[in-house]
């Protein structure tokens, strides 16, 4: 059973999807929040397996929601299901771990298999969303960073370096980065100072750029632990 919380501030839009899904074979929805507070509050009570989210709500909206609860319970799926599909909402969203983005209109068909799909470990885009992210990435890989980094500058890099690239460069938060590698937080701000000092970027995007740009993502890196 995929355990479902929805959040939406409307609630029309609240009661409609809790009849909706909990019709549906293998879904119960456990929670409905009308704001990003309630939201996290509920999602740390009721731990369920996928959320349905809004994007603009009172107080925290959607996509800084889904920024928390991603750093504090990674393994929670995150489907955004709104009426925006600006740019700046779409490349936010699946900047903070989105796991899929809907528009609302979608048929309870498509609705009920995308939270199967990222149940499951998959990411559920609608085609016209999909089609803005393919121009949102290449936009996005046009700036080559790869020619502007020395290679010299590069061979300056430490593994611990090194690897905290590659785990920026697969979208993980800092404090992700921690946990992954046993580090305090501020060891890793540290590191992260000394890359950018080191390869002259400009701050985090550039670094995730240029480890996707780059070669550094396919290293074995043996990192040393601290203390």
């Amino acid at each position: 059973m995929i355990k479902v919380l929805i959040v939406d501030d409307q609630e029309l839009i609240r009661q409609s999807l809790v009849l909706i899904l909990n019709n549906q074979s293998g879904i119960e929805v456990v929670g409905d929040a009308k704001s990003g507070n309630e939201a996290i509050e509920l999602t740390r009570k009721l731990r369920p397996d996928v959320i349905l989210m809004d994007i603009r709500m009172p107080g925290i909206d959607g996509i800084q929601c889904i920024k928390i609860i991603k750093e504090h319970l990674p393994q929670i799926k995150n489907i955004i299901l709104t009426t925006f599909d600006d740019d700046e909402y779409i490349y936010k969203a699946l900047k903070n771990g989105a796991d899929g983005f809907l528009l609302k209109g979608i048929s309870t068909q498509e609705l009920v298999k995308a939270i199967n799909v990222v149940y499951n470990g998959g990411v559920s885009i609608e085609p016209d969303i999909a089609h803005k992210v393919f121009h949102l990435f290449r936009r996005l890989a046009n700036y080559n960073f790869i020619n502007e980094v020395e290679n010299q500058d590069i061979e300056s890099l430490t593994n611990n370096e090194l690897r905290i690239i590659q785990l920026i460069g697969q979208g993980l938060s800092n404090k992700q980065i921690t946990q992954a590698m046993n580090f305090s937080e501020g060891t890793i701000r540290n590191y992260i100072s000394s890359i950018l000092r080191k390869l002259d970027l400009r701050d985090r995007t550039q670094i995730a750029i240029f480890a996707i740009q780059s070669s550094i993502m396919l290293r074995t890196v043996d990192y040393e632990k601290e203390g």
